[in-house]
């Protein structure tokens, strides 16, 4: 046709593929060719490098679905339930591979978390965590994690409004402690609650990171102290693995994780910028 003499052949089957990926959740490279009538080598190809630039996410499973470099160009995604819904195959998969239960969690005006995704494990252990429902953040792993990456005036400012409540003989009760734990938390780059927030329950999280770098959410795995101390190494392994896998979702451009912990403890961390300045505080109040 006349009309079509400017129409680039390349990027319209490259359309064609978002079109496609938009009206299903994911698909296999197989099943884009025989829907489109395209070539493999030819699809391969253009979702090769929209994978490289992050309109795609390929699955573990070689399935391909739409990535969110779109959130960059004005989609205004719902914080709890899209992500949720996004992020479900990663809590899934956490939960299955190690029988344990696994939670997504966002910070709340900056002193609390909320749990939008649960995906329960094989535990005896009965959790008080629910979705929707608010907890302290400086007593929970989640918590500590997105508490740990805000910035300073921030992180300042939601200490002064906290009240250390003891939940359990291992919680947190003071700012001290919490800057403490916090430090630890950006230089390994996860963080731990354990038995702090109930009797028992150990639990391990890791922040997950935006196209721009952010911290916007934190991922964890749960259960039963002696079975998750018992396999620690694993279950880290396991964690830091989801995390990485939901920040590329998200649009993050991922770095080695050893790069990430150097870059993170090079840097004049806030956490211990802040733990100074409340032990000068301590030592004039004492002379």
């Amino acid at each position: 046709m006349k009309e079509d003499q400017y129409l680039l052949s390349s990027v319209s089957n490259t359309l064609d593929i978002l079109d496609l990926l938009n009206d299903h959740e994911e698909l296999s490279l197989a099943e884009i060719c025989k829907k489109l009538h395209m070539g493999k080598t030819s699809a391969f190809r253009m979702l090769y490098t929209l994978e490289a630039k992050q309109f795609v996410y390929k699955t573990p499973d070689a399935k391909y679905r739409l990535g969110m470099k779109f959130v960059r160009f004005g989609s205004n995604i719902s914080e709890r339930q899209d992500l949720m819904v996004l992020l479900r195959p990663v809590l899934q998969k956490l939960r299955d591979e190690n029988n344990e239960t696994s939670h997504l969690a966002i910070l709340v005006d900056d002193t609390e978390i909320v749990f939008v995704g649960k995906e329960i494990g094989n535990t005896s252990i009965r959790m008080a965590s629910q979705i929707g429902v608010r907890m302290p953040a400086y007593c929970t792993g989640t918590g500590k994690v997105l508490l740990a990456y805000l910035p300073e005036d921030r992180l300042y400012a939601a200490l002064e409004k906290m009240t250390f409540n003891k939940l359990t003989s291992a919680t947190i009760t003071s700012q001290e402690q919490l800057l403490q734990s916090l430090q630890t938390i950006r230089a390994n780059g996860y963080g731990s609650d354990m038995e702090e927030s109930e009797v028992g329950l150990v639990c391990y999280a890791a922040p997950i990171r935006n196209f721009s770098g952010a911290v916007i959410a934190a991922i964890s795995i749960s259960g039963p102290s002696a079975r998750m101390h018992q396999n620690r190494e694993k279950l880290l392994k396991a964690l830091i693995s989801a995390a990485k896998e939901a920040s590329t979702m998200l649009g993050y451009e991922t770095v080695s994780y050893t790069h990430l912990r150097a870059h993170e403890t090079g840097r004049n961390l806030v956490c211990r910028l802040l733990l100074e300045k409340k032990k000068k505080g301590i030592k004039k109040q004492r002379i």
